[in-house]
């Protein structure tokens, strides 16, 4: 029976990318930029690795660049900022630290830094264009929120910097961290008009330590550091093959099992609510959430309760994992969203993926009777 209820922290590395990572290793082993026999091999293969994400996600393959992870491509777009004159940006109040974290730096640096309000988790288009100015030059939202699974309305926001664009004559580079979007809810990458977004193999059972970047126009992008010209010359360093390999495979069981999964996450997500909704907790996560993610207000100090759920066999989560080093952090979030201080406390996360099954929830729904 699996227990896990910390997907959004990250997921168990699948048998079948587990088993790409194994073979990739060994049959292609050479570095995919020597020019022997057998980096040229490994060249072939990281190409048609790109190829094959980039076709099933609906983009070229000359737009989606590997890197280490969601933070290292989040770091490749907003270190690359540096080059610029200053200007404004704006991101939501509620990012991931990934992207909050470099608000510092870049005002440090002379830029105008400003953040959007997100009541209720979600930011509004008019209040976006309320902040729009002649000198903006980077837009940052988060498709999903990674706290409260609230899925924003990434392609409205788009439209109205696109509106913008039309009166001022500048180009907007609009952002976003996908990490909780892919395979998780419906997510057409071109269609919602983005410019850049970033994702991360070990949400979705891939390895740890290996994500991808997406820039619509790669041309137009100046990374920091491009170090040996890796990657197109956007990301330096010598690829990983055998964790690309088997992010590939992550990446196609998600999209492939979609619409399959959908239905099944959903009813398990609604049977959870019910059940926590009986217990008198409140539901922090709107009801057209991610259904891979819930949020609720637990009747003690959110640290407490997580550990009383793992003293039953239960790992949940008391906010954004990649956070919880950080006091506070994922309490500020929920501040943010304008949920009030004592139920941000005490707010705690539980997290599905294709492992979560009927029997686990019911384990999750008899261990939260028990504990008051």
């Amino acid at each position: 029976m699996d227990l896990y209820f910390d997907n959004a922290a990250t997921t168990r590395l699948s048998d079948e990318a587990l088993e790409a990572y194994i073979r990739t290793e060994k049959e292609f082993f050479g570095n995919p930029s020597s020019v022997h026999r057998d980096g040229i091999k490994a060249k072939k293969e990281l190409e048609r690795i790109r190829s094959s994400i980039a076709s099933v996600i609906g983009i070229q393959s000359s737009s989606l660049f590997f890197t280490s992870g969601a933070t290292d491509s989040i770091a490749s777009v907003f270190s690359s900022l540096l080059f610029n004159e200053p200007g404004r940006i704006i991101i939501s109040s509620i990012e991931h630290e990934a992207v909050a974290s470099w608000l510092p730096i870049l005002r440090h640096h002379g830029w105008d830094t400003v953040q959007l309000k997100a009541k209720g988790g979600r930011v509004s288009p008019d209040e976006l264009a309320s902040l729009l100015t002649p000198d903006t030059k980077l837009v940052a939202v988060m498709a999903v929120n990674n706290v409260t699974g609230a899925v924003e309305d990434i392609k409205a926001l788009t439209g109205t910097v696109r509106e913008y664009e039309k009166k001022g004559g500048r180009k907007i580079f609009f952002f976003s961290d996908s990490v909780q979007a892919l395979g998780k809810v419906p997510y057409d990458i071109t269609s919602l008009g983005i410019d850049g977004a970033s994702f991360s193999g070990h949400k979705i059972n891939g390895p740890r330590g290996i994500g991808m970047l997406y820039l619509r126009n790669p041309s137009a992008f100046r990374p920091l550091a491009p170090a040996g010209g890796q990657e197109h010359g956007k990301r330096g360093g010598t690829e990983n093959l055998p964790a690309i390999a088997a992010l590939e495979k992550a990446v196609l069981s998600w999209i492939k099992r979609f619409d399959e999964e959908q239905p099944r996450i959903k009813a398990l997500n609604s049977k959870i609510r019910e059940a926590l909704t009986r217990q008198g907790l409140e539901i922090l996560s709107p009801e057209d959430a991610s259904p891979y993610i819930i949020s609720f207000v637990s009747p003690l100090p959110s640290e407490v309760y997580v550990r009383m759920l793992s003293d039953k066999g239960i790992s949940a989560s008391s906010g954004s994992a990649c956070s919880n080093n950080a006091k506070g952090e994922g309490e500020k979030i929920l501040l943010s969203m304008g949920i009030n201080g004592s139920k941000a406390r005490n707010a705690v996360r539980i997290s599905f993926s294709g492992n979560t099954d009927e029997e686990s929830a019911e384990a999750f729904i008899n261990a939260i009777k028990e504990i008051r």
